[in-house]
Order: C-alpha cells, then structure tokens, then sequence
C-alpha cells in the first residue's frame, strides 16, 4: 500500500476535527458567551472518534518505504500527540465549572492551530 494514498484520508480527518475544534474556538465562545458543559463533551466525544482512524491512517503513512516531507510529518505527530493529550486529561480531570475550563480551552486551541497547519501543509499538496 502506497502511504501517500493516506495523505486525502488524514486530511479527511484533519478537517472533521478542524470543524468540531470551530465550535469551541475563542470567537464561537464570546459568541456563545459562556462556557458549555454539554459543547464540551460533544466535542471531547467527536475527537474521541476521529482520534483512532486518524492514528491508524498516520501509522499507515509513516510505516511505508517512502520519502516523506519532514513539515508534513511533523505537523501530523503534533495533532497525534495533542489529540491523545486532549483525550487522556480530559476524562482524567474534566472541568466542572468555567474557572476550571481554562486549561481544556488551551488545549483545545493548540490543537485547532495544529490541526489548521497540518491542513494548509496538505492543501498546499494537493
């Protein structure tokens, strides 16, 4: 199997994130203008799915004996390793209130950057 034939499936994936990270991002949440209990597990819960095919697709990709672009590679592990990080301290310490949101919120926005840059990387492929 060809691991560039994952490149159209994890920018699938990247782009299915990217719109459930909008509805958390910072202008959603003024917009909003509180913090949502319920937003926030639908879109731990979302991330949640994507996660697992996005990893099976990124191990796909990085296993093949073919050269790779290093800034597509990386900008790939950086949404595997915040996706994970989300998941993981997410469920272990989810937030029960606004003040405890701050930290979620972070993560969540580094991973919409991440996850915005690793798309612009593959657009720019395509």
């Amino acid at each position: 199997m060809n691991p560039h034939n994952q490149l159209p499936i994890l920018h699938e994936y990247l782009l299915h994130m990217g719109d459930t990270l909008q509805e958390v991002s910072p202008a959603a949440l003024r917009e909003r203008g509180k913090w949502s209990q319920k937003l926030f597990d639908l879109v731990l819960d979302r991330i949640e799915q994507l996660t697992p095919g996005f990893q099976s697709s990124l191990v796909i990709y990085l296993a093949g004996d073919t050269t790779r672009d290093t800034d597509i590679v990386a900008a790939l592990l950086a949404v595997d390793r915040l996706s994970a990080a989300y998941t993981y301290w997410t469920r272990l310490f989810p937030p029960r209130q606004p003040d405890e949101s701050m930290f979620v919120l972070s993560l969540l926005h580094d991973l919409s950057d991440r996850v915005e840059h690793a798309i612009q990387l593959l657009d720019s492929m395509f």
